[in-house]
């Protein structure tokens, strides 16, 4: 029995695009190619670092960004390390809005911890131990 081979349909646009670097271009290939999923695209950053051979996570959320900030996609992170993407408008705006809400909540809480550690560092009765140097 022959193993059924499929073809994924790519904008010429979207290969002639100058602004998207060879990984950002592989990368929506790819999450394209699962949004007809029956749970629509649901991939893991580790599913996507091996297809595409990024070798850091910061590395593929900055090429996931970019995407993002060019309006060709969204993801909203739905387990710990599988995200939902999408590619209509109207949810994209949503998911976008919810990572923003997020990022802003961690940066708070960064913001409040940060300023606790000064305040615990300020006390009279800490000392401060220099680093040795050898």
């Amino acid at each position: 029995m022959d193993k059924i081979k499929y073809f994924e349909k790519i904008d010429k646009d979207l290969l002639n695009n100058r602004a998207l670097n060879s990984h950002e271009k592989l990368i929506y290939i790819i999450c394209k190619s699962f949004k007809n999923a029956p749970r629509g695209c649901r991939i893991s950053h580790k599913y996507l670092m091996i297809r595409t051979g990024i070798k850091t996570k910061a590395k593929l959320i900055s090429h996931l960004d970019r995407l993002s900030l060019f309006g060709l996609m969204a993801r909203k992170q739905i387990d710990n390390g599988t995200c939902h993407y999408v590619f209509d408008k109207p949810t994209m705006q949503e998911y976008i809005q919810h990572n923003l809400n997020k990022r802003r909540k961690i940066s708070l809480s960064k913001n409040r911890h940060k300023r606790n550690l000064d305040r615990a560092l300020s006390y009279p009765n800490i000392i401060n131990i220099p680093k040795v140097i050898k």
